[in-house]
Parts: C-alpha cells; sequence; structure tokens
C-alpha cells in the first residue's frame, strides 16, 4: 500500500511538472450579442491571448444565430445555433486572429472577439535558450515607452504593433547592439486603446503581448 501511495505521488509529481508544457482547452462562449470566456458576465467582445497548441472551442449558449468569421480569412464562416452548438478551430500559428458575428457585429464593433495565438515550438525554444525576452514599459502607458530587449548578433529582431483587428500599425527595427537601456519609442500618435506587440525572429512571430495606451 504504501509502495501504491508513493507511485501515486511520484505520478502526480511528475504531472505538476510538465502541465504547462501540456496544450490548454480553451472555451468561448457565444451567447446572445456577445463572446466571452467563462465566469465573465458582461460586454460583447472576448479578447485573449493562447499558446500554439492550445484546442479553442466555441459553445453555443444564445437563443438566436451567430455566424462567426474570421476577419483575416483563418476559417471559414461557421455557424453558432441550436443545431450547431460547438466549433472547435483548426490549429492556428501564431498570430492574431481578430473575428466576429456578422449577424450582431462588424470587425473590431459589436460582438466581436480577438484571439493572440502566441509562440511557436521552435521560436519559443530558441528564445529561451539565448535568454530573449522582448518588454515594452511602462504597460499602460501614454505613448512614451521604452522597447528592451537583449538580441544577439545574427539574427534580424524587429517589434510589430498591431490593433485589436489585427492591422499593423508600427514596424520597428530591433538592432543587435541594442542595450540593455533599452530603445526609447514613441506611440503618442496612436488612439488610445488595446494593442498587440510582437517580436519577430527573421521575420516569424515568435512572442506577442498586450500593450494598453491611455490618453
Amino acid at each position: 500500500m504504501k509502495l501504491f501511495t508513493l507511485c501515486v505521488a511520484v505520478a502526480a509529481l511528475v504531472l505538476a511538472t510538465f502541465a504547462p508544457a501540456l496544450a490548454a482547452n480553451i472555451t468561448i462562449l457565444v451567447g446572445d450579442n456577445y463572446y466571452r470566456g467563462p465566469g465573465v458576465t458582461s460586454g460583447q467582445r472576448d479578447i485573449r491571448t493562447v499558446n500554439v497548441g492550445d484546442v479553442v472551442t466555441f459553445s453555443y449558449v444564445g437563443q438566436s444565430s451567430h455566424p462567426t468569421a474570421s476577419d483575416n480569412g483563418a476559417w471559414a464562416t461557421f455557424p453558432m445555433n441550436a443545431a450547431n452548438t460547438t466549433f472547435t478551430l483548426p490549429p492556428l500559428a501564431a498570430g492574431i486572429y481578430p473575428y466576429h458575428c456578422t449577424a450582431h457585429g462588424i470587425p473590431g464593433n459589436g460582438q466581436y472577439g480577438v484571439l493572440t495565438v502566441s509562440g511557436t515550438a521552435t521560436a519559443t525554444l530558441d528564445i529561451r535558450a539565448a535568454g530573449l525576452d522582448l518588454t515594452v514599459y511602462p504597460n499602460p502607458s501614454h505613448g512614451q515607452v521604452t522597447v528592451q530587449l537583449t538580441p544577439k548578433a545574427g539574427a534580424e529582431y524587429k517589434l510589430r504593433i498591431s490593433n485589436v483587428i489585427g492591422q499593423e500599425v508600427r514596424t520597428v527595427a530591433l538592432r543587435p547592439e541594442l542595450t540593455a537601456a533599452g530603445l526609447p519609442l514613441d506611440l503618442s500618435e496612436l488612439r488610445a486603446g488595446v494593442y498587440f506587440y510582437s517580436l519577430l525572429v527573421d521575420g516569424k512571430v515568435a512572442t506577442t503581448k498586450r500593450l494598453v495606451l491611455q490618453n
């Protein structure tokens, strides 16, 4: 009996150690005029970040029909109604995927959402191995921010800033000689709101984070 208990404890420890690496199941509720995560009780939109490999499922909890369209063509429009209560998205690469209900919203307004898929298996491993991390601060900001990165020679690094509907609003080259002091960046010409900044390594998205700009 003691051996069995020990085996269970060891198995639990192993699972706890590797849990962060396992894919997560993400549910987005589709109700009447809203997309929401479980536990959220107000608002029409759902803005969330998931990891590459996570399984994203839309679950219908409404009364009327809510066809869900990808703003950038990442998936074909799928029905959400009493006859079609669940839909699981195909595997998505790292990037930003805005979507909306074609009956009750438009891109970036009404019943809409933004799904940000962060990282790729290869890029994430490379970043960790090289000790790379991109930070933009302060966050929230009034427009004057500092970009901090410790790039290595031999690769091309860029900072890409996108709005909530996935439109690129600024791209900045990050030089290998960028120091720990960081690169000052003026974003004051952008409207207040939620944005997403991504680190591109040789043209591929390595990580994506959220940035809030205030008036």
